[in-house]
Order: C-alpha cells, then structure tokens, then sequence
C-alpha cells in the first residue's frame, strides 16, 4: 500500500512538473524578446549627414535599424551613401500618427526575399507579407523627435494602391483617427486581436513596391500602435483573410524578378 501510495505521488509530482514546463514554455514562444535599446548615440551620429533627423526606427526581424529625417526643400531622398527613412511631415509632441517612408529597390519578386542582411532601406519591410513571419515579428521600436524611445505593436498589414498621401500629416483628430484605424484594418491582409482605438498613438511605415507589377502605383503599409503602459510584448494571434488570397494568388503565378 506504501509503495502504491509514493508510485502514485511520484506520478502526481511528475504530471504537475510537466504542466509548469508546458505553461512556461507556451508564454515564452508567444512573447516577444524584441527590446528597447537606447539610440540616442545613433540619432546624433546620423545628424553629420546634414539631414534633419528626428528619430530611430528599429522594426522586429528585419535589418530595418536607421535614422528618421524630414523630407525638406532641399532633401536629397535619393542619396545612398547612409541608410534613412523620411517623413513628408513636421512630426512634434503633438503628432499622434506620423507616417514615414523608405525605399523598396530590390525587393520586387512575386515572393518576396526574407532574411537577406545585404538588403537595405525598407526593402524588407516586404517580409511582413508572410503569414509564419508576422506570427513570430509585430513590434517596432520608434525614437520619436523628443528622443523618446517606445514600442509599437503592429495591427494591419496592407498591399493597395496608395499615394503615401498620410505621410505629409501627423496630427489627426479623434474622428480622423477612428476612421483610419477602421479602415486600416479593412484594408490589412490579416487579422490581429490587437485593440486599437482613437487613444492610441500610432505609427505608419509605407514602400513601394512592384508586387503587382512595374508601372502600378502601389504601396506596401505596416501600421502599429504605441504599447500601453503595462502592456506585455506578448505576440497577436495572426489569421489571413480574403485580402491576403489575392496576394496568395499572385505568388502562386512564379518567382520572376521585375527589371530593376
């Protein structure tokens, strides 16, 4: 009876050890171990350019690391010799949805490339179009112009035609808020159960891209919002829907590089 007793608490102690490991190890495969780091050295390196920076941009799972500039009268977005993303607005402590923009070069496959570290700009920004690679990268690390460093959780994906027309404006009412957040989500290829409301701070991350081919005029947009206070990093449950089977589509059609 002894022996029936220890076999059975023995067995009791192994079940609850396997249910904590089980538990543990679901948390961290569903939090993000993307983390704030500081890029205040970095802002003042890239302001040697000549260009008026105003912040760091830093996006999960991708090599997206440079600096934030202002598109001026005199702005030479074409330049190569540093990388940077800019803004066709005039982002202060008041703008609650700055928008920013890079260049998309290469990166114009019906599939996409992910993973290539000699890419650059926001060439892969593109990697977002990847269901398995959203589900493990939705968080950006955004230096605003005050040199406040926080991160943002993603909450749409989009591939549409678009003139990148919300990068020339920061600052948006409650109303043009929701309606943006409503119809970003309208327009996204997935979806997240991230809340978003006309509260939250948000950020938009356009390039061009030839996805469709080389004479259309579209965009690829990745929009988040700040995390709130509190708030874990942990990762959005992701679901395609009927926006994304166009995509499927066109990637399914071949592997063929548009002209560079």
């Amino acid at each position: 009876m002894k022996k029936k007793y220890l076999f059975f608490l023995l067995a009791l102690v192994i079940v609850v050890l396997l249910l904590i490991f089980f538990l543990f190890f679901f948390e961290r495969k569903r939090t993000s171990d993307f983390k704030i780091v500081s890029e205040a050295e970095k802002v003042e390196e890239a302001k040697r350019y000549g260009d008026t920076v105003v912040g760091w941009l830093r996006v999960e799972g991708t090599n997206i690391d440079l600096p934030l500039i202002e598109n001026l009268e005199g702005t030479n977005i074409l330049r190569d010799d540093y990388d940077f993303a800019w803004t066709n607005s005039f982002p202060d402590s008041k703008s609650n949805r700055p928008a920013f923009i890079s260049h998309n070069i290469r990166n114009v496959s019906k599939n996409p490339v992910v993973g290539d570290d000699t890419m650059f700009r926001f060439e892969q920004l593109m990697s977002f179009i990847y269901p398995d690679f959203i589900k493990d990268n939705q968080f950006i690390e955004y230096t605003n112009q005050d040199g406040e460093t926080a991160l943002y959780r993603i909450y749409a994906v989009s591939l549409l035609e678009d003139n990148q027309e919300a990068s020339y404006s920061d600052t948006y009412t409650k109303e043009e808020q929701e309606e943006y957040i409503k119809k970003a989500k309208e327009e996204s290829m997935y979806d997240m159960d991230v809340d978003v409301n006309s509260g939250d701070l948000l950020l938009t991350l356009f390039t061009c891209t030839r996805f469709y081919g080389f004479t259309n005029d579209y965009s690829f947009r990745v929009d988040a919002r700040k995390l709130r206070k509190g708030e874990r990093t942990t990762l959005a449950e992701v679901k395609t829907n009927d926006n994304y089977k166009v995509i499927k589509d066109r990637m399914e059609e071949g592997e063929e590089d548009e002209p560079v």
